[in-house]
């Protein structure tokens, strides 16, 4: 059995997200396309974009969805072959896709344009993915909305979520 560090430095504060989060087997209907792939990268060292965060990264959701989110991937990584020892915190491929949202919406469309939701997610995990954002609705500027609702398909009402967009 193999073991990577990042599977002991995580905590519930301090988690695995982006791309490998949603490469990670721990949801029956998304995620996994590049399992093995992603592992591989993991040990050469490559440098992955949201591989952790949480407190102590270079970014932290926490202060937007709080936990919402955040699983013990244990069992699901150690059936990849890994040695885990304790839980090893990840986001749910909702949760991933919403820091991964956070992350780069400041920077516009640009930046979220190669999101393909239909590709990651099944419909249940879009509604998820809106639910999270939906949360911090009022800390979006018009132009975010507008961008948020280009990803999602959907109007994003204050009220809540309207049909598409």
């Amino acid at each position: 059995m193999t073991s990577l560090k990042i599977w002991s430095e995580t905590t519930p504060r301090r988690y695995i997200s982006g791309i490998v989060a949603l490469n990670l087997p721990t949801s029956p209907d998304s995620g996994d396309w590049h399992t093995m792939e992603t592992l591989r990268a993991l040990k050469r060292g490559a440098r992955i974009p949201l591989c952790l965060a949480g407190e102590s990264t270079e970014f932290d959701a926490l202060d937007y969805f709080g936990n919402d989110g955040i699983i013990d991937a244990s069992a699901a990584i150690a059936r990849l072959g890994e040695d885990v020892q304790g839980p090893v915190y990840v986001a749910s491929h909702a949760r991933a896709v919403a820091d991964m949202v956070m992350l780069r919406l400041p920077q516009g469309w640009l930046n979220l344009a190669h999101l393909n939701l239909d590709d990651w997610l099944s419909e249940d995990g879009k509604e998820r993915v809106i639910n999270l954002l939906m949360k911090v609705r009022d800390r979006f500027s018009d132009e975010e909305v507008a961008i948020l609702e280009r990803l999602l398909g959907r109007k994003l009402s204050t009220g809540g979520v309207d049909e598409a967009a």
